[in-house]
């Protein structure tokens, strides 16, 4: 039970890192690169700016894992199903955080679409909290995004994430964290990418983000990252091979240590 004692100050950390666990970055990729992800599209974007998955082309699958800080119970598992239908792309996922005596899951669905140089996406959450001996706290939320193909090299990406001010406890007017992101990325040749991203919870003061991705040889990628506010730092590699791509993450905290996350990616080709 000594764990248990340790739950208020985990959950403390996990939000003043990432805003609360349930907006965590999903996936190694978008770890490697400090979450610098809402001008992002692939498989990925649909856990991130949905508004992404509109570059998708078959029917995507993919899983991810992380563990935070080695601690036992600081576990993110997340797994999800991409495709293209004729009136748009649809995107369903999971994901979950804790153990058996805290955790958290969301299940979402998500829709983009695409107008000229603008993609659109939104998706409906439903997010369910428990606490041991406390009970459990389910609610719904919607996210909603865009990105714009400015040029060929400059690339636009907005999100709001609960627009609906979702609450996970009316009496105590308990909120799911309701973020606003603002990013740019500059991708100068087809094989690199530098981005920026600018996140605020309307509570919190404003997060800056870095990151970067360089692909070579067309199968290998280097990735790095930077957060300002806990100054984390994050390292990434990926490997594509056929239809599977194989993402590693490290990421290191000041005075946390060090996170490891790994993720699988599958495109189901076309007849």
């Amino acid at each position: 039970m000594k764990f248990f004692n340790l739950i208020p100050i985990l959950l403390i950390l996990s939000i003043e890192i990432h805003a609360q666990s349930i907006y965590a970055p999903v996936s190694a990729r978008v770890i490697g690169m400090g979450d610098a992800s809402v001008t992002l599209d692939g498989y990925w974007a649909s856990f991130q700016n949905t508004a992404g998955i509109t570059s998708t082309e078959s029917l995507e699958l993919g899983a991810t894992y992380e563990n935070r800080f080695g601690m036992p119970g600081m576990d993110f598992m997340a797994t999800g199903i991409t495709g293209k239908v004729p009136f748009g792309h649809i995107s369903i996922n999971a994901f979950r955080f804790g153990d058996d005596i805290y955790n958290e899951h969301k299940l979402s669905l998500g829709y983009a679409t695409e107008i000229g140089i603008i993609r659109i996406g939104g998706r409906v959450n439903y997010i369910q909290y428990m606490v041991q001996d406390f009970g459990t706290r389910n609610t719904y939320s919607v996210d909603f995004g865009g990105i714009a193909t400015i040029t060929p090299q400059l690339v636009i990406g907005a999100q709001a994430l609960n627009i609906t001010q979702a609450n996970i406890n009316a009496e105590t007017e308990q909120r799911v964290p309701t973020l606003l992101k603002l990013g740019l990325s500059y991708r100068p040749r087809d094989y690199f990418m530098l981005n920026a991203e600018i996140e605020k919870d309307i509570i919190r003061p404003a997060m800056i983000k870095l990151g970067a991705e360089y692909n070579f040889m067309e199968k290998f990628y280097l990735r790095t990252g930077l957060n300002s506010n806990s100054f984390q730092s994050f390292y990434g590699l990926g490997f594509k091979y056929l239809s599977f791509q194989w993402d590693y993450a490290l990421s290191n905290h000041a005075e946390m240590g060090f996170s490891h996350s790994i993720s699988m990616q599958y495109k189901l080709r076309k007849k």
